[in-house]
């Protein structure tokens, strides 16, 4: 039996007028393609269809009477209707067989409309799914916490894609620990990195399609509820698992899926992660900021392009009273020297310096050495630390 037909259900709708020749042949087609075959007389078949017809993948229409055809035609408009008759009737159908071209021949046409139309079922699902996970990954992507990920990839999986089996497992050291989870009966469980089919999927960086989990040589779960699971890798961060108690219950469409929302979270916990760094980074700087014995200023960009000095630390309030904290470029510096170097150096790839003359508090028109250093910070166009000092010699 073709795996496309598993639960076909097709109608045989016969005219209430005499029977029509090989109307019984018909219903030889559900053991021929393994498919529910129901048989209809008259009205009673067109009630059905306006009643049922979602039910019902194809309509095999036994008469070729234009005017009963087109009433059954009518009466579920979405149905594929097949005609079996010795004439082509005038009403628009979707397929017709000469009744001499034998059940062989109907049964390879009502095969095509029943496989298109589970293609086109199969699309209209997949576009409907593409939408819904639309507004759930844009969300996934905003995320300002991992918890906010977990939250927002498990929603993704049980809302968007209707898996109502997830975890979200992240990797902490040599184990994989279990955040978004809606197994509750092993909410707690934990895995080796190379445990598993999760240890298969974070070390191969693959997705995992396992049709029979009970005999997987991975298996690590004791439970007998989990047939089949598809596991998604998060970049280094994790794996994405969806589980069914059937067995083969997932294919390359739902991994294609599933390693949409993996994606965007990976996305997010690697953005993250870089912000965390660089806060850890801008901290330790601003407080080698904080002790620095030469004058210095921090001053940063955002997305306007607006350049602002948001600090200065101890020795220039000491060489330069009044720091004009929160002020523009423009304000911030004197010079037309200093104003240049930091506009056209706060995004270069490494430190500029340029020699200036600026009056100081111990010293009329100083000559200074002014060096620009770019540093990276997290939700920041660029920023960087401006350092004054007289003297550039090594020791």
């Amino acid at each position: 039996m073709p795996n496309s037909l598993v639960g076909a259900r097709v109608l045989v709708a016969v005219p209430d007028t005499d029977e029509p020749p090989n109307s019984a042949d018909v219903t030889d087609l559900a053991d021929e393609l393994g498919i529910e075959v129901i048989t209809k007389r008259g009205a009673m078949a067109i009630e059905y269809l306006r009643e049922l017809g979602p039910t019902v993948e194809c309509v095999i229409c036994v008469g070729d009477c234009a005017s009963w055809v087109g009433d059954i035609a009518d009466a579920a408009p979405s149905v594929p209707v097949v005609v079996y008759a010795a004439d082509a009737p005038t009403a628009p159908v979707d397929g017709i067989v000469a009744r001499d071209g034998g059940t062989g021949v109907l049964a390879a046409c009502v095969t095509d409309e029943i496989r298109r139309g589970r293609e086109r079922d199969r699309l209209d699902e997949a576009n409907a799914k593409l939408n819904a996970l639309n507004t759930y990954t844009r969300g996934i992507t905003a995320c300002e916490t991992p918890e906010d990920v977990t939250d927002k990839v498990v929603s993704a999986v049980t809302d968007a894609l209707a898996y109502d089996r997830c975890v979200l497992g992240l990797r902490e050291g040599d184990e994989i620990v279990p955040y978004g989870n809606t197994l509750r009966e092993e909410g707690s469980v934990r895995f080796r990195t190379d445990e598993g089919i999760a240890g298969l999927t974070l070390q191969s960086g693959e997705t995992q399609i396992v049709g029979d989990y009970q005999s997987h040589s991975k298996r690590q779960r004791a439970t007998d509820q989990v047939r089949s699971v598809l596991s998604v890798p998060v970049g280094d961060h994790g794996v994405l698992q969806v589980t069914a108690d059937e067995h083969d219950a997932f294919d390359e469409r739902d991994a294609e899926f599933l390693e949409i929302v993996g994606s965007h979270a990976r996305e997010a916990l690697s953005r993250l992660r870089r912000e965390t760094d660089l806060r850890v980074e801008r901290d330790r700087l601003h407080a080698f900021f904080e002790g620095l014995p030469a004058p210095t200023v921090y001053v940063e960009a955002d997305e306007t392009e607006s350049i602002v000095l948001r600090d200065a630390n101890a020795a220039y309030e000491g060489a330069f009273p009044g720091a004009p904290v929160g002020a523009p470029v423009d304000e911030a510096f004197p010079t037309a020297e200093e104003r240049a170097l930091v506009r056209e150096s706060i995004r270069a790839d490494g430190s500029v310096t340029k020699l200036i003359q600026r009056d100081t508090a111990a010293t009329p028109d100083c000559e200074l050495y002014v060096t620009l250093v770019p540093v990276q910070t997290a939700g920041l166009d660029a920023a960087g630390f401006v350092v004054y000092v007289t003297d550039v010699s090594l020791p």
